[in-house]
């Protein structure tokens, strides 16, 4: 497929895990990447494989919860590749904790990088999908953003404000065709929940049977398949989809 021939994504987060995986996605499908993360070294390894994938890429080192380090890279990436078609606003933190566990530095800074970057980024990319015609925003939610999970409390209420600030960007800028929204992970084999693991004291051995017991496809999703959920939303092919939550989780939620 070549669905993002001619088009600029725009990747937060997009140095590892499902922002690297969807870098690739959408390279691979013809379009020019920006890889925006704080981990300058291994945006520009993923950079140089979106290359390698057959689209390009651009590697854009960049603290997305700093409101002025994201008016300046959006602006640089104008410049750089012409203007912005897709935003998948992918960068989060997970760390542990129930409301006394969690102090107040942990509670803002989960919420500056998992809500506050996502509402700076739709902020300074906005204007250019409207000088485009329209364009497509895709949020990284979760699966605990949709319930009640034990010792989650900044991450739940996190990506909580995720999904409903999907559905707002997406009623407030449909009319000018730019469509919003929101893909929610189960588990995904990333690394990413070792800080909850090591909360709650699991070995590999305990997650493998928390698996088996709670995803009904008894295994965790990839990145690859993750990206795939957020390059269908972002294409044409879901033209007439916009302030949704898509759960992509092997039928977790259905078991829960």
């Amino acid at each position: 497929m070549a669905r993002f021939d001619d088009k600029t994504v725009v990747i937060t987060g997009g140095a590892h895990g499902i922002g690297r995986a969807s870098a690739l996605r959408f390279a691979s499908e013809g379009a020019s990447v920006a890889v925006v993360d704080v981990r300058e070294e291994e945006g520009r390894r993923v950079a140089e494989e979106c290359g390698r994938a057959g689209g390009r890429g651009i590697a854009y080192r960049t603290d997305v919860s700093e409101a002025a380090e994201v008016a300046d890279v959006v602006q640089r990436i104008v410049d750089d590749l012409g203007g912005i078609d897709v935003l998948h606003s992918n960068a989060g933190r997970l760390r542990a904790g129930t409301v006394r566990e969690v102090d107040l530095e942990e509670w803002n800074l989960t919420f500056a990088v998992n809500v506050t970057s996502m509402f700076l980024m739709a902020r300074s990319v906005v204007p250019s999908m409207q000088a485009r015609g329209g364009g497509a925003i895709v949020t990284t939610g979760s699966i605990s953003g949709l319930f009640g999970e034990p010792a989650l409390a900044a991450y739940t209420a996190s990506k909580a404000a995720v999904v409903n600030l999907t559905r707002q960007l997406a009623v407030d800028f449909a009319s000018e065709g730019i469509r919003v929204n929101c893909v929610c992970p189960g588990w995904v084999d990333t690394g990413f929940n070792d800080p909850q693991f090591a909360h709650d004291g699991l070995s590999d051995h305990d997650v493998a049977t928390l698996i088996e017991r709670t995803v009904p496809m008894r295994r965790q999703g990839t990145p690859e398949e993750m990206a795939a959920a957020v390059a269908f939303l972002a294409s044409e092919d879901a033209s007439y989809i916009t302030g949704q939550t898509l759960v992509v989780d092997g039928g977790l939620l259905c078991h829960v």
